[in-house]
């Protein structure tokens, strides 16, 4: 298997709902309440490869997204999706490392 692995629709599930780009969850929307954004972005971005996962990239994708889904442009969410590009490209990235847990 290559390093670094691409996305996969867990992965990206948890790190969208972690975003909470429209603070849905943190208004006691379930934890699953992102899954089709996830969905979409997973389904765009099917074969692509390491190196186009940065920030650059999937800002973009992202903003598309979350524009559709909620039907407008909101400032607002920036802060939150550009945080969420950041993760993808952390973890999916052409610079991600693989993450191990520390044995105490």
């Amino acid at each position: 298997m290559s390093w670094p692995p691409p996305p996969d629709l867990d992965s990206l599930k948890e790190l969208f709902a972690a975003a909470d780009p429209e603070g849905l969850i943190a208004s006691d929307c379930p934890l699953d309440e992102y899954d089709p954004e996830a969905a979409h972005f997973f389904e765009i971005t099917q074969g692509w490869p390491s190196n186009k996962f940065i920030s650059q990239h999937t800002l973009p994708v992202l903003l598309d997204i979350f524009a559709d889904q909620f039907n407008e442009e909101r400032a607002g969410r920036l802060p939150a999706l550009t945080q969420l590009a950041a993760e993808i490209e952390r973890f999916f990235g052409p610079a991600a490392r693989p993450q191990t847990r520390q044995s105490s």
